[in-house]
């Protein structure tokens, strides 16, 4: 039987968006990641319903590809477009939704209509700032083990009070943190799971990066690392330093594909290069050909003196018929 975890505790978060009409909607937009029931959850903002007229809003688990394998997670959510000037007034959804590797997410398309929500005298954009809120309750985990736990652990290990990371990761971690120290600060305000987390995605990246050649960024390759470079952007970590690295191992995949293109184009210029090569050969051997057949039709035509004859009527022979008649043989005119 599979093990079930106890449900957690109500787990709140409060998403202030400012600048809020800068805001492209037509592009998803998500929170930072919070931890709730030993899972780490995103939640996703998008112009949504049938013609885009609505804002849609989605809660996602914002670490799936980490899991385990046949993870999954249940939980009840209430999402909040909170209005600012009577709270009383705020729109509300909420279901209660089982999460695993093939529903990864789950909310509304159509949340709220666009235009009740821009509207400045509804007060839901007050300051140009609009605040979400999702409450998390009866989390509970199914599975082999507990989502987001290490599965084998002796292949963990303290990393610097932040949690427990794979060891794989920790003397890439090591590294980076005596490059960047500022890494550290952010145990001083996430609880651990966030810290352990945020780690864990950090040294997937890592390890990806010194594992890979740039001959190995093909489309496979580019889309794993686009992956697991948009989970560890939702850490909120400083990544400054890393991000122009990823974005450039993410640009091989064009260059590759060209460099490819340019190398095939290449061969197939050799090779119509030497079949152009025989084509000139076989046409110097034509055209010698031809002016030695020039020469001997010359040669042929001195003393040849062309005549308008039928050349396919009967050649015959000296038949009786073609003879000429003897005198007792001739007709005689009758007299009447």
């Amino acid at each position: 039987m599979k093990n079930q975890e106890p449900k957690d505790t109500c787990k709140k978060l409060v998403w202030t968006i400012n600048n809020f009409s800068t805001l492209n909607t037509n592009l998803r937009h998500c929170s930072e990641v919070f931890i709730a029931g030993g899972c780490a959850w995103k939640v996703v903002l998008y112009r949504g319903g049938k013609d885009g007229n609505y804002l849609g809003i989605y809660l996602e688990v914002a670490d799936g590809s980490s899991l385990p394998q046949g993870w999954s997670i249940s939980a009840a959510c209430k999402l909040t477009v909170v209005n600012q000037t009577s709270i009383e007034k705020s729109e509300k959804q909420d279901f209660h939704r089982k999460f695993c590797a093939d529903n990864r997410d789950w909310g509304f398309g159509s949340f709220m209509e666009l235009a009740k929500l821009q509207n400045p005298d509804d007060g839901y954009i007050l300051n140009d700032k609009c605040i979400v809120e999702v409450e998390l309750s009866e989390i509970n985990s199914e599975g082999s083990q507990v989502v987001g736990q290490i599965e084998d652990e002796d292949a963990a290990v303290e990393f610097k009070d932040l949690g427990k990371i794979e060891k794989p990761f920790v003397p890439l971690l090591e590294e980076i943190c005596s490059w960047h120290p500022s890494l550290l600060d952010c145990k001083k305000i996430k609880s651990r799971r966030f810290t352990e987390w945020a780690f864990t995605a950090l040294g997937r990246v890592l390890q990806f990066l010194r594992n890979k050649k740039l001959k190995d960024m093909n489309k496979e390759a580019c889309e794993e690392l686009q992956q697991l470079w948009e989970e560890l952007e939702m850490s909120r970590l400083d990544l400054s330093w890393l991000e122009p690295l990823v974005k450039s191992a993410l640009s091989m995949k064009g260059y590759l594909e060209k460099a490819m293109q340019v190398k095939k184009l290449r061969q197939d210029l050799v090779l119509l290069e030497k079949e152009m090569n025989k084509i000139k050969v076989n046409l110097a051997d034509t055209e010698l050909t031809i002016e030695i057949t020039k020469t001997d039709l010359i040669l042929a035509e001195e003393g040849f003196e062309e005549k308008d004859l039928d050349l396919d009527s009967d050649i015959g022979y000296a038949g009786p018929s073609l003879l000429p008649l003897k005198n007792e043989e001739k007709d005689i005119p009758s007299v009447c």
